[in-house]
Parts: structure tokens; C-alpha cells; sequence
């Protein structure tokens, strides 16, 4: 609905009349309708009903009546929070299906306070203002949601235990939320873990001093897996003592696409990290195929045979080149990158000059011990010589990594599919770098610090939901810039007359296209409360 001014012309003389008119859509086209005439303009103007009019059209119009105060500083502004990171993040719990989930799992308990709002919101700290839950308690005052003010500090720590008691069943959940975009006849399944560790001492016995991700290997920590399809969505994660190694994660993980959510036909990538002859077994065993990561240097049969293997490269593209070599039953892709062969022989005749330097110059058992030399020195009594064959024998390596595989993909495929796990990598630090899941701060229940991760899990998922929501409406922005314009969309509450009213902040930078991404419509600019 809108005015406008139409000229009538009588004889020599033209006359200006005001209308409302609206637009209606009527036969698969917009039609314009005169809602009503407000008269000549001249007279309208002569007799003063135009101004009378706008100011009580202004009376029953909270925006511009706010506005105008705002201008003549007579606004008293009550409070003023964060409300699009709300907006956005609620859409997609909503659409997740998991506002309804935890509701109906949660009613049986009869809690006291709204336990889906609180898990909610935990998640949402997790991708806003990651931190202890004592902050949290404070934090949620800040962010627009008027379920939040009823949640206090005793809510977190209740919510967390139980939370945890339901990750099997909402994992599950998640995965039939999504299963159509899931193809189970063949699909890639990424594995990949990090670690987190504990301020304090209180949960020794069960968190484990061990090899830290954090670089942190003087505090109590956990190994955290997270399995992602190749979407970037996650499917599950699982947790174990700080000194497990990746070897030994990798069983577990093979038993839950098995049997919780059974899936029979999957490609897993994973690297070299996990690489094991009983892993590999386990995965022979249950039914799965594999593509993954083998180190070249330490293993005779990969150093020896399938480097050591002539024939020619498929060249799939300028960065990729690709051989296949079949040792007995056990299928090998070797790849070539001649750009990344390049980078790797410059940085090492840039560091074998370096190293006869410092031979030179003495100190050398400061250079046994560093294992970026050691690999060129022949060591002796009474010192040490630069090894001239090692050199040569390194150039073998040279931008080439080679890839075990049980498919019957062709190997540009498997190439392809193994790059994609550097994605996923790049994407789960990302999103570990969004969640910020570590340190996590004395508590002395497991399941409350289980449900800490577990709400880190499910804002992986958000996260992930949000880029992809993004990517097929081609935003393109990056993570702390989508929270921060996010952010700037604010609930201010003011006071007017006494009365109330919220107002809402101009969306800036990318916020009004993130919020179109997820279907979300800006809230009117101000309202009555």
C-alpha cells in the first residue's frame, strides 16, 4: 500500500489529488487499487487536514512515532540485546526438528524450567561466546529470547547429564533427518579427532595425560572423534580417555555406521593417522570399504614397491596425477602433484644449505636432535657430515602421496574422494575453531562434561546446516563476519509515554542475506510489547 499523487487536468488549469492505493495480484498479474481519496492536495494543505492526518496516522504507526522520538531524544531505552544470531539459529533448530525432539523427551521428567530452551541456548553460546557455563548464565541476559531470562546457573549443569543420556537416540535422529540427502548404496564418510583438555585436577582417572592437539600435554584431556559426511554434516561423535591413540578409535567408530545406523555400503576416508593392519581388518569385516592415507617413509612395502614401481601418470588435472599399483591382493594409488613436487624440492635444497651452515659453524648436537635434519646427517663419533645420498633419496617423495584402497573406483576417483577429506579436515577445524569446545573448566561429572561436548556436537551441526543453507543461496562471507553482521541486528526496548516498545536495528553487511538464506523474514522495525 502506498500514495500516490495523480494529476487531473480541467480546461488550462491541473489539479493534484492524493490517493492510497494498493497493489493486488488478479489474474496472474499486480493490479492497482484507489483505497480511498484524501482530496486535492491545495486544499488539503490550505485547510491544515493534511498535517492533522499524518500525525494521527503517526499515533497508530509505532515506527515512525518512534523514530520521530528517537530524533528529539525522548526515547529512555530499557535494555538492548543480541537478536539476529537468535533469529537465524532458531530457524534451523526448528527445522532440525529439534525444538519438538526435546520437548517431547523431556516432558516425562516434569523439570522445572524449559529444558529445550536451555539446551538451546547452550548450543547457541557455543557459536556466539564460547565459554564456561558460569558465563553462560550471565551471558544469555544479553541475547534477545524472553524464554532465557527464566534459566539460571543450576539449569546448565542439570540439562548436561541429561543431554548426554539421549546423544545415541539424537544422533539417530538427525541422521533420518537428513537420510534423502544420504546415498547408502555408496557414500564417504570422513573420520577425523582432536582433543580437549581440563582446567583442574578433578576428573583424574578418567580424563588422561597424553599426546595434545592443544599443545597443552601438561593438563588432563580427552580424545574427541566426530564422523562427517562429505556434506560437511556430522553423524556422530564419541569420546575416550586423553591417552587413547587414533589406532585404537577407529573400532568403535566402524561398530556405529554398522549398527546404529545401519549403514551397509560406505566408503570411509580416513588418513594416515589411523592406519593399522587390525584397522583395516575391522573394516574388511564389517562389510566396509576404505580409502586411506599410507605413510610412505616407514612402511618397506609402500617405500619399496609401490614407489619403486615404474609406469606412466594419468594426468586428471594440473595440480593431480595419478598411477595405480597392485602389490598381491592389495590395491595402491600412488598420486603426483608438480607444483607440490616443486615446493618440496626448493624447501629442501633451501634446507640442506642451511644445514651445511650450520655444520659449519659447529653445534652439532643441537642439529642431531632436530628431526628435520637428522634425516640428512650421517652420524659418527666424534661428530657429524652432511649425508649426500639422503638428499637423493628424499626426491622419490617429491610432491607424491600415495592411498590404499579396497574400491573399485577409478583412481582419479579415489584421488578425488581422498582430496575431499583435506576439506572436511579444513572444515572441522573451522568448526572447532567456532564451538571452541576446550578448556573445559572443573567439573567433577562425566556426563556433565559428555553433554558439554555433546552440545559442541550439535553446534557442529547448526554450523554446518547454515553453510550449506548459504552456499545454495550463494552468501558468500565468512564465519566471523556472518556473526558479527548477525550480531548487529539488536532488540531494543524502550519506553515511550509509558509505554513499551521493541525496536529492532537496521540488518548491515551480510545479515539481511543470511537471514533470506534460512527463510527468515526481519521483524518489523518496531512494535507495541
Amino acid at each position: 500500500m502506498f500514495v500516490r499523487l495523480k494529476t487531473v487536468r480541467a480546461g488550462s488549469r491541473a489539479y493534484q489529488y492524493l490517493h492510497i492505493v494498493e497493489n493486488r495480484w488478479e489474474n496472474g498479474r499486480t493490479q492497482q487499487r484507489i483505497v480511498g481519496s484524501l482530496g486535492r492536495l491545495d486544499e488539503l494543505r490550505a485547510r491544515g487536514d493534511l498535517d492533522q492526518v499524518i500525525r494521527q496516522l503517526v499515533e497508530h504507526c509505532p515506527g515512525v512515532k518512534l523514530l520521530r522520538a528517537q530524533s528529539e531524544g525522548a526515547l529512555a531505552v530499557v535494555s538492548d540485546r543480541v537478536w539476529g544470531p537468535v533469529l537465524v539459529f532458531d530457524r534451523l533448530w526448528e527445522e532440525l526438528g529439534l525444538k519438538t525432539w526435546l520437548r517431547q523427551r523431556a516432558a516425562p521428567r516434569r523439570f522445572d524450567f524449559d529444558l529445550e530452551r536451555m539446551v538451546f541456548a547452550q548450543v547457541l553460546q557455543r557459536l556466539l561466546e564460547p565459554g564456561s557455563d558460569l558465563r553462560g548464565s550471565k551471558w544469555i541476559a544479553t541475547v534477545h529470547e524472553p524464554a532465557f531470562a527464566k534459566l539460571r546457573l543450576p539449569h546448565f549443569y542439570r540439562s548436561l547429564s541429561w543431554l548426554w543420556g539421549k546423544k545415541k537416540a539424537l544422533e539417530e535422529a538427525l541422521y533420518r533427518q537428513h537420510l534423502d540427502l544420504f546415498n547408502q548404496e555408496l557414500d564417504l564418510v570422513f573420520f577425523d579427532t582432536t582433543t580437549t583438555y581440563f582446567e583442574g585436577t578433578s576428573l583424574q582417572g578418567w580424563a588422561k595425560l597424553g599426546k595434545s592437539k592443544d599443545h597443552r600435554p601438561d593438563h588432563l584431556q580427552l580424545v574427541v572423534g566426530v564422523v562427517m559426511r562429505q556434506d560437511g554434516f556430522p553423524v556422530c561423535c564419541e569420546i575416550w580417555p586423553g591417552n587413547t591413540s587414533d589406532l585404537k578409535t577407529l573400532r568403535p567408530v566402524v561398530e556405529a555406521l554398522k549398527t546404529r545406523f545401519q549403514i551397509r555400503k560406505v566408503v570411509l576416508v580416513c588418513d594416515r593417522g589411523m592406519v593399522s593392519a587390525a584397522n583395516l581388518k575391522d573394516l574388511e569385516q564389517a562389510g566396509f570399504e576404505y580409502i586411506v592415507g599410507m605413510k610412505m617413509r616407514n612402511l618397506v612395502e609402500v617405500r619399496d614397491e609401490v614407489l619403486g614401481r615404474a609406469g606412466r601418470y594419468q594426468v586428471v588435472s594440473e595440480r593431480l596425477q595419478v598411477k595405480e599399483v597392485q602389490v598381491e591382493d592389495r590395491r595402491y594409488v600412488v598420486c603426483y602433484n608438480p607444483e607440490e613436487a616443486k615446493k618440496d624440492r626448493h624447501d629442501r635444497e633451501a634446507l640442506l644449505e642451511k644445514l651445511r651452515t650450520k655444520l659449519a659453524s659447529g653445534g652439532v648436537k643441537a642439529l642431531i636432535n632436530n628431526r628435520g635434519y637428522k634425516r640428512y646427517l650421517k652420524v659418527a663419533r666424534g661428530g657429524a657430515e652432511l649425508d649426500a645420498a639422503a638428499g637423493r633419496r628424499e626426491e622419490r617423495y617429491d610432491g607424491k602421496y600415495v592411498l590404499r584402497t579396497t574400491t573399485a573406483l577409478p583412481a582419479a576417483e579415489v584421488a578425488e574422494a581422498y582430496k575431499q577429506l583435506t576439506w572436511i579436515e579444513r572444515l572441522w577445524r573451522e568448526l572447532k575453531d567456532v564451538v571452541e569446545m576446550r578448556p573445559i573448566f572443573h567439573w567433577r561429572k562425566r556426563d556433565n562434561v559428555k553433554g558439554h561436548i555433546f552440545t559442541c556436537f550439535l553446534a557442529l551441526y547448526l554450523a554446518a546446516l547454515l553453510k550449506r543453507k548459504m552456499k545454495d543461496a550463494k552468501v558468500e562471507a565468512q564465519w566471523d563476519e556472518v556473526i558479527r553482521d548477525l550480531s548487529s541486528l539488536r532488540a531494543v526496548t524502550v519506553e515511550l509515554g509509558g509505554e513499551r516498545y521493541l525496536m529492532r536495528s537496521p540488518t548491515a553487511g551480510c545479515a539481511g542475506r543470511v537471514l533470506a538464506a534460512v527463510g527468515v523474514k526481519p521483524p518489523p522495525l518496531a512494535q507495541p510489547l
